[in-house]
């Protein structure tokens, strides 16, 4: 397994209120403008009949209203990296929703599936916090538009938020972690419990300039209304780890106590599992529950206490002598694993593979002294 690398490459540093931190994207990176509508525009392409369809009209309108009216930072950051990549904000806004409203067709004789996933876990750290391990599986163009991302903002009274995600997407749009130490990372997990609420990545990023612990975290998700769809896996300074499943009527929360715990990309509460909708692509439907028991076998045999490069090995593992491989190639722009973020909650940093973690490199970013 390669060792984490000397050279560094710094994140983009975003400061300001919501809206300049997302014009900010494009302006630090104006040579990927073109790339990032071409992403877009390539998941949008041919969706119109999907996009016309009056429930899903009706449903962008009604959750539009409800981030103006609950998450305006998070509308805030989406209209201002819109603007800076010259894209209609509502274009974005209904991008970000495409897993929702693939599900919603799905319910729908036309509907066509989604086929992303990604395994997440979070473990007690020996010495104290705690880890907290995502692989990102995502459409291959995602490669070229992944960075990790540093928010600052006046608002957040000293807090700064590190994340992992792409270039014309908000926030925290796959993982991230804050300087208090609180860390999340979700997973993709379709399911026909869908309804006006917080959308999965508005929700991190909500929680990461918001919180501080699992707990409070915890507390404040079960107050909340949410869109649905897929898991978050957390972990916070104390070594606290919980998992929750997301659904619009049916949530699932595991509560903090366990030395690990894992998702994949299928519910596994009874409450959730009875509105999932089957995995489809890339064989997910057998590689999910196989990804899980591999890494829950890893994780049991050692009580969670595993180290950095343990965790690089896991995480780089392709399949073996029956057991399903974390780290997942495919050709094209199908899904493959883009990075592994390994983030430690007890002195807030992220140690990520800048590519599949098979082959790297391996960098490391510490809140505290990313930029001096």
């Amino acid at each position: 397994m390669p060792a984490v690398k000397d050279e560094f490459i710094a994140p983009l540093l975003l400061r300001g209120d919501a809206h300049a931190r997302g014009a900010q994207q494009a302006r630090l990176c104006p040579d990927q403008v073109e790339a990032v509508r071409r992403a877009v525009d390539s998941r949008m392409a041919g969706q119109d009949r999907l996009l016309q369809a009056p429930d899903v009209v009706a449903f962008l309108a009604a959750q539009w209203d409800f981030a103006r009216a609950n998450d305006a930072p998070g509308l805030a950051e989406t209209q201002g990296i819109a603007a800076g990549f010259g894209i209609d904000a509502e274009t974005l806004f209904a991008y970000l929703h495409l897993n929702v409203i693939a599900d919603m067709a799905q319910m729908r004789p036309d509907g066509a599936p989604a086929g992303e996933g990604c395994t997440a876990w979070a473990a007690r750290a020996p010495g104290g916090g705690a880890w907290v391990v995502k692989n990102r599986d995502y459409r291959g163009e995602h490669g070229a538009l992944q960075r990790v991302f540093r928010h600052e903002d006046p608002a957040w009274s000293g807090r700064v938020v590190l994340c992992v995600g792409s270039l014309g997407s908000p926030g925290a749009f796959s993982s991230g972690i804050n300087s208090d130490g609180l860390a999340v990372v979700d997973t993709q997990i379709g399911t026909r419990d869908h309804g006006v609420g917080w959308l999965r990545y508005f929700l991190m990023s909500y929680l990461l300039r918001s919180f501080g612990t699992v707990a409070d975290a915890l507390q404040q998700m079960a107050a909340l209304p949410h869109a649905g769809g897929g898991s978050l896996v957390l972990g916070d300074a104390s070594g606290a780890v919980a998992a929750v499943e997301l659904g619009h009527r049916a949530s699932a929360q595991e509560k903090p106590g366990s030395c690990w715990t894992v998702r994949t990309n299928h519910f596994t509460s009874e409450a959730t599992a009875a509105t999932m909708l089957a995995p489809t692509g890339d064989a997910l439907s057998q590689s999910s529950p196989d990804r899980l028991r591999r890494v829950s076998g890893v994780l049991q045999a050692c009580q969670g206490a595993i180290d950095l490069p343990a965790i690089q090995s896991l995480m780089a593992g392709h399949d073996q002598a029956g057991a399903a491989g974390l780290c997942r190639h495919a050709v094209g722009d199908s899904a493959r694993t883009l990075s592994t973020a390994i983030y430690r909650t007890k002195i807030p940093s992220l140690v990520i593979s800048h590519g599949p973690p098979c082959t790297g490199p391996w960098q490391c970013y510490a809140l505290s002294d990313a930029f001096g």
